[in-house]
């Protein structure tokens, strides 16, 4: 069973956020951020994002906690922990599940939340996973979510919805030759953060190789789930790099990676057979 104290503090550590706040309130609770994905279809959300956003780093963590475990693909993980793997022997010399690599979904996943997406792995521990899907973007400008941010007015960069779990929360992901400060390195020079002073930072001093996106929510998996669903096929698993996260364009990366999946999946099978039948005597 999780300490929901030590959880809600490490939740908080992440989001910036007090862990004194009032139980069960939530400085944002409208009913537009209940209801993003419906939303963002619509592209009628650019003021509601600017207000749930700009307010970010004050947002109560509670409402994440209620959202509990489920069996979908939207439960809330403890962050930042130490990564141990004891499910590493469901793998059979394969590549598992890790920080750093891709989750491409199967032609066969149907679940609207993840259809045709890749998500990269953030975390990945005894407790679960967590992870942000990388090629959903919308139509909503950084500039309506940051209006306080000069740099982000002429440019066209914006939000990517991350996954299904608390929309109202804001993540990044940074390409940076220097770790950003209070971020989490994912791999290579790949960092996650969720504040705004990076943001700043970025515009104002980034130099040419340094990128960042930002990503509304993210998706998680109680402890095992993840497991369960690589074993029956739902997913595929790559090696993440960085030009896949911000060069390509974001409805080629699905596709071209599902192509890839079925031949790196047999190549590492038959890696495996040839490993167990030199090993027979």
């Amino acid at each position: 069973m999780l300490d929901f104290s030590q959880f809600f503090y490490k939740i908080a550590k992440i989001f910036e956020l007090s862990p004194g706040g009032a139980a069960g309130k939530e400085v944002v609770t409208s009913h537009a951020a209940l209801n993003l994905n419906r939303q963002f279809r619509k592209g009628a959300i650019s003021l509601v994002l600017a207000a749930l956003f700009v307010l970010f780093p004050t947002l109560s963590g509670m409402s994440m906690i209620q959202n509990g475990f489920s069996d979908q693909h939207t439960a809330l993980l403890p962050l930042w922990l130490p990564a141990t793997h004891p499910s590493r022997d469901l793998w059979h010399g394969q590549v598992g599940p890790a920080k750093g690599m891709f989750l491409v979904a199967s032609r066969d996943l149907r679940d609207p939340n993840f259809s045709q997406t890749v998500v990269l792995l953030i975390d990945y521990n005894w407790q679960g996973a967590m992870g942000l899907i990388v090629n959903r973007p919308t139509e909503v400008r950084l500039s309506k979510v940051f209006p306080g941010i000069e740099g982000l007015r002429d440019r066209t960069d914006t939000v990517y919805i991350g996954g299904p779990v608390a929309r109202n929360q804001m993540m990044l992901l940074i390409r940076s030759s220097n770790p950003p400060g209070g971020s989490l390195h994912i791999f290579e020079d790949i960092y996650a953060s969720s504040s705004q002073t990076v943001v700043k930072r970025m515009i104002d001093d980034g130099g040419p190789r340094e990128r960042f996106r930002v990503y509304a929510g993210y998706a998680g998996w109680a402890p095992g789930q993840l497991d369960q669903e690589l074993s029956r096929g739902d997913w595929h698993l790559l090696q993440a790099n960085a030009e896949t996260l911000f060069d390509k364009a974001p409805q080629e990366v699905w596709p071209e990676l599902i192509r890839l999946s079925p031949v790196l999946t047999a190549d590492a099978q038959a890696q495996d057979r040839g490993l167990t039948s030199r090993q027979k005597p």
